[in-house]
């Protein structure tokens, strides 16, 4: 996250016709390879890539970890090729490059996108000190590619296309989001919805995940809001609307609509929907390491989220 500067269908059918009570006390079936995540999680929150940040050799390590993850998945490219560079100039002398990693999955009967994002890209090091970013956004990163995997083994079943986009320079303001919306302007009017993860894991204190969305009233008539509110409950897991409007560590407001990079959809129309733990002892820090993380926070965050998307791709 950037520094704050300012089912199946018979499920979801069923859910529809279910009643608040019921959909309440329903338990989350954690239907990811749970492996697979954690593998990635741990390997890209590794002292080897050295805080990912933009520009560097660590991050291209990252990069090409990416687009092997995809091609084992056999998720082919987006525009025949997984990496997409950007350039932005940095502190105004220094040029930056960067490049967004991304894949699709696409059906026979649909032209529209839905894009389910996460930067890879963290902060980098100062000396020996690693800024690993293991919740910062090595957790959401993970969770794109354990995501990707189910749904590449469960495409027959979706109604859109799905974009994987692996955002670098995200923590600095966002520039590999803003690449992505101006190279693919002419895919913009396709792309139906945005969902963002950004801080799946928090810290070993952390205990929930929340969720904001904007624009969802584009897509969803208000008994469709409603199932999509009601699915997010779990007996055995608290998803929570809303953010708390706290400070970080650097004494600066949240903005949650711009801390990540379902700002830059929803700057262009894209109704958006962000998932993420919030602000924790460890942000920014060397502290936020795989080790310090909640493992198991991670693995439900990921579930949800796929839960999620699978209702989405049918409602919308």
């Amino acid at each position: 996250m950037i520094k704050y500067f300012t089912v199946s269908c018979c499920l979801i059918l069923a859910l529809l016709g279910c009643q608040s009570q019921n959909i309440n006390t329903r338990t989350l079936e954690h239907a990811l390879d749970e492996h697979y995540l954690l593998t990635h999680f741990q390997y890209l929150a590794s002292d080897e890539l050295q805080g990912r940040k933009v520009g560097t050799k660590a991050n291209t390590v990252a990069q090409q970890y990416l687009v092997q993850q995809f091609k084992h998945l056999s998720i082919p490219p987006f525009e025949s090729s997984y990496l997409h560079p950007f350039t932005f100039k940095w502190l105004f002398t220094n040029e930056v490059s960067g490049n967004n990693v991304i894949a699709q999955i696409k059906t026979s009967d649909s032209n529209d996108y839905i894009v389910l994002t996460a930067h890879f890209d963290h902060i980098g090091h100062n000396g020996e000190r690693i800024y690993n970013g293991a919740d910062d956004n090595a957790s959401g990163t993970a969770a794109v590619l354990a995501i990707a995997k189910q749904l590449q083994q469960n495409k027959q079943q979706l109604n859109h296309n799905i974009l994987f986009v692996l955002t670098d320079g995200e923590e600095s303001h966002l520039k590999g989001v803003k690449a992505f919306i101006q190279q693919q302007s002419q895919y913009v009017p396709r792309i139906k919805l945005n969902i963002n993860l950004d801080m799946l894991a928090g810290s070993k204190h952390s205990k929930n995940l929340h969720f904001m969305s904007k624009k969802l009233d584009l897509l969803l008539n208000e008994p469709e809001l409603q199932s999509f509110y009601q699915h997010q409950n779990y007996t055995n897991f608290r998803v929570i609307k809303g953010f708390k409007r706290q400070l970080t560590i650097e004494n600066q407001r949240v903005s949650w609509l711009k801390a990540s990079d379902h700002f830059g959809f929803y700057r262009v129309g894209i109704p958006i929907i962000y998932y993420g733990v919030g602000v924790h002892e460890n942000y920014h820090t060397p502290k936020d390491t795989y080790e310090n993380t909640n493992h198991q926070l991670l693995i439900q965050s990921a579930n949800t989220v796929y839960h999620q998307l699978m209702l989405l791709d049918q409602l919308i």
